[in-house]
């Protein structure tokens, strides 16, 4: 089989993704083929080494998340189907496509506000030791020097413990912003796949 042969057939068992993503396999697969004729290789073994096109095909589905998977091999056996499928179950999936969403979002929601909330309390903790130095300072004008030591000491406290809170808040946000970017991303999982999924198979053909 010449490259074009299998490039054409590949093209037709992928009919059923996105324009887009087909002519992107293809073109994949295309230097694939090229990267062994320049090691070397005839074109028939270079074609030969990836496998059939229906291989190469189920391959290429297997590896899309699952909801554009299951769309794909549907829309693969009848556009109509599809369809049908898609409005006759639309009062189930639907509904649950919302409700996903929204824990979704809820949870990613819930994950910040967590944050937020340290961060209001190192805050609160500044303010007050501010306002405590600032009473001490009226309290040099009145020359009450037990109140000088006592609001300039509680102030000082106050503001090293909102530092170290601070601090905390800061290391708290981090780990909070990883966890929400890996809730998200396995949020989508579903529907997406990361860069470094999809090159699983580049790695594959290579070695």
């Amino acid at each position: 089989m010449t490259r074009d042969e299998f490039l054409d057939r590949l093209g037709e068992l992928l009919a059923c993704l996105p324009a887009d993503q087909v002519e992107e396999t293809k073109a994949f697969y295309a230097e694939a083929i090229a990267d062994r004729m320049e090691d070397g290789m005839s074109e028939e073994e270079a074609v030969a080494a990836m496998g059939s096109p229906g291989e190469v095909a189920e391959a290429t589905l297997d590896d899309l998340p699952a909801v554009p998977r299951a769309i794909a091999r549907t829309r693969r056996r009848s556009t109509a189907l599809l369809w049908v499928l898609a409005i006759v179950g639309s009062p189930v999936w639907v509904p649950l496509l919302i409700a996903f969403a929204a824990v979704a979002v809820t949870i990613y929601i819930c994950i910040w506000v967590l944050a937020f909330c340290v961060w209001i309390v190192a805050a609160a903790f500044g303010g007050m030791g501010v306002v405590e130095l600032l009473f001490a300072v009226g309290g040099i004008t009145i020359g009450h020097i037990p109140y000088i030591l006592a609001s300039a000491g509680m102030g000082l406290g106050l503001l090293g413990v909102a530092l170290l809170m601070g601090a905390g808040a800061w290391e708290v946000s981090k780990q909070i912003a990883r966890l929400s970017a890996l809730w998200a991303k396995k949020a989508v999982s579903p529907f997406w796949k990361g860069r470094g999924e999809k090159n699983d198979v580049a790695a594959h053909l290579a070695a």
